[in-house]
C-alpha cells in the first residue's frame, strides 16, 4: 500500500489524512472528536498527514501532536507557510514554530501554502534550503502553484510536490499544471478531493448544497451569497454531472466518494489524496479509500460525467475565483 513518493525517500499512504478541519474550519469541533479522528486514521493504515499553521493559527499541528505524537517515526507531516510570512526570515521562524507546535524536530515535507508576488522565489527557495540544510526539513514544496509560478520556482530548485485542488468538479489542473508537473515529475496532492462532501454521496441536487460551503466557481455568485468570485458559475453543467454520477454510483458496486478517491487514484501524476474526517467513526471508514481501485471503464466513465464541467470552468486552478490568471 505505500509507496515511494516522487523522488523523495518518503514512503507515503496513497491516502493523506487533511488536517484544516480538525482546527474547526467546517463548523464547530471538538478537540476529543479531532484527536480520536487523528489516531483512527492511523490505525487503518494511513501515514501521511497534512497540515499548515494558518489552520487555526497553529491549533491544528499541535493537535496532531497531541494525537501522534508518540508515533512521530511512523508518520509523515507535511505543513505549510502561510502567505503573509514569505521573507526569509518570517519562513524561519514560521517554521519554528511549526516545529515547536508538532513536538518535533523535522518536517517531511514543508509547502509554500499559497503563490505571492511581493517576495522573490529566489528569496523563498533560500529560507527553504537553509531550513533543509538544518535537518529542520526533509524536503519542500509548493501548494496552489499555477504554470507561471512553476516555471518560476523549477527555473532555480527542484520541488517535491504541488499540492493543488483537484477533483472530478474541478479539472482545472488537467490544462497546464498537471502536464507540467508530470514532465518536470513532480507528485500533485489533491485536495478538496470530495469537494467539501458533494461527491461523498450525501446530495442529489446543487441545490441542497450547504450555502456556507456554495463558495467555489461552480455556483453562480449572483444567488450564493457567500462566494468571492463574481461569475455566474456552471450549475446546469454540474446538476447534470452529478445526476450523472448518481447513476454510476447506483449502478456500480462503489459509493461515491470511492469512485471519486478512485478516479483521482488513477490520473497521472497524483501521488497523494487529501481526506479529512471529523470522528473516528469517519476515520474508520477511510479504509475502503485506501483499497479501491476502478475498472479502467468506471474511470473513463466518471471522466465523461464531468467534461462539460471541465469545459466550463476552464484552466483557472483557484476554484475560488473565476478570472484567469
Amino acid at each position: 500500500m505505500y509507496k515511494k513518493f516522487g523522488n523523495t525517500d518518503l514512503k507515503t499512504s496513497p491516502i493523506v489524512f487533511g488536517c484544516m478541519g480538525s482546527a474547526g474550519a467546517f463548523g464547530n469541533q471538538e478537540e476529543k472528536d479531532s484527536i480520536e479522528a487523528l489516531q483512527a486514521a492511523f490505525d487503518v493504515g494511513i501515514n501521511f498527514f497534512d497540515t499548515a499553521e494558518g489552520y487555526g493559527n497553529g491549533y491544528s499541528e499541535q493537535l496532531l501532536a497531541k494525537a501522534l505524537g508518540t508515533r512521530r517515526k511512523e508518520i509523515i507531516i507535511s505543513s505549510k507557510v502561510s502567505v503573509e510570512n514569505m521573507k526569509k526570515k518570517d519562513i524561519l521562524e514560521a517554521c519554528d514554530r511549526s516545529l515547536k507546535n508538532l513536538q518535533t524536530d523535522y518536517l517531511d515535507m514543508y509547502l509554500l501554502h499559497w503563490p505571492v508576488t511581493n517576495v522573490s522565489i529566489e528569496e523563498r527557495v533560500e529560507a527553504l534550503t537553509e531550513l533543509k540544510a538544518s535537518g529542520k526539513i526533509r524536503n519542500y514544496g509548493v501548494s496552489n502553484f499555477g504554470p507561471q509560478n512553476l516555471d518560476e520556482v523549477l527555473a532555480i530548485t527542484d520541488i517535491c510536490t504541488n499540492q493543488i485542488g483537484y477533483h472530478l468538479f474541478h479539472r482545472a489542473v488537467e490544462f497546464e499544471v498537471l502536464p507540467k508537473c508530470i514532465e518536470h515529475d513532480i507528485p500533485v496532492m489533491c485536495y478538496s478531493s470530495l469537494m467539501q462532501g458533494l461527491l461523498a454521496g450525501k446530495y442529489k441536487s446543487l441545490a441542497d448544497f450547504p450555502a456556507n460551503r456554495a463558495r467555489t466557481t461552480l455556483f453562480d455568485s449572483r444567488t450564493h451569497s457567500q462566494s468571492r468570485h463574481g461569475g455566474h458559475g456552471a450549475e446546469k453543467e454540474g446538476q447534470e454531472a452529478l445526476d450523472r454520477i448518481w447513476e454510476i454510483t447506483n449502478n456500480s458496486d462503489y459509493s461515491m466518494e470511492e469512485l471519486a478517491v478512485g478516479w483521482l487514484k488513477a490520473q497521472k501524476g497524483v501521488a497523494g489524496i487529501i481526506v479529512g474526517t471529523r470522528n473516528a467513526v469517519q476515520s474508520r471508514d477511510l479504509l475502503k479509500l485506501l483499497d479501491v481501485k476502478l475498472d479502467p471503464a468506471l474511470i473513463t466513465e466518471l471522466g465523461k460525467a464531468t467534461e462539460k464541467v471541465k469545459t466550463a470552468l476552464g484552466a483557472n486552478i483557484d476554484m475560488w475565483d473565476h478570472r484567469s490568471k
